[in-house]
């Protein structure tokens, strides 16, 4: 599916994704730059971070347990930043279940969470409406 378009004009999205695990960083590279958009990834809350200060987002899609800085207290450094982008989190769990740590970061700004493991189309599903309409 391609960025979104109306009238000719399409709107491409700046998309940084935060995942420890170079394969999940893969697999959403390829779903949303397939979906027309552009994607910056990195493995952890600290890179993600130095990558905001000189590349703004339209979305952040990130894991919960990294190390360094995970996804819980990155979504608290982005508040206090005042950094106005969606923050989808995904979790497949880890030292609490996977329910109870995606409630936690909807509770902390998540605008969505997505369990792992997650399906080509419910990544698409659930980040197409987070996404800039088109201008």
């Amino acid at each position: 599916m391609p960025a979104a378009s109306r009238g000719g004009e399409v709107t491409v999205a700046h998309v940084l994704v935060v995942d420890d695990d170079a394969d999940v960083r893969a697999v959403v590279r390829k779903v949303i730059t397939k979906m027309g958009h552009k994607v910056w990834d990195v493995a952890d809350g600290k890179e993600a971070l130095r990558l905001l200060e000189s590349s703004p987002v339209d979305l952040i899609i990130s894991d919960v347990y990294m190390a360094d800085m995970d996804g819980m207290e990155l979504l608290v450094r982005i508040q206090q930043l005042e950094l106005k982008v969606p923050v989808l989190v995904i979790s497949g769990g880890g030292y609490k279940p996977r329910d109870e740590v995606l409630k936690m970061a909807a509770a902390c700004g998540a605008v969505a969470t997505l369990d792992k493991p997650f399906t080509v189309e419910q990544l698409r599903d659930t980040v197409e409406p987070l996404l800039p309409a088109p201008s």
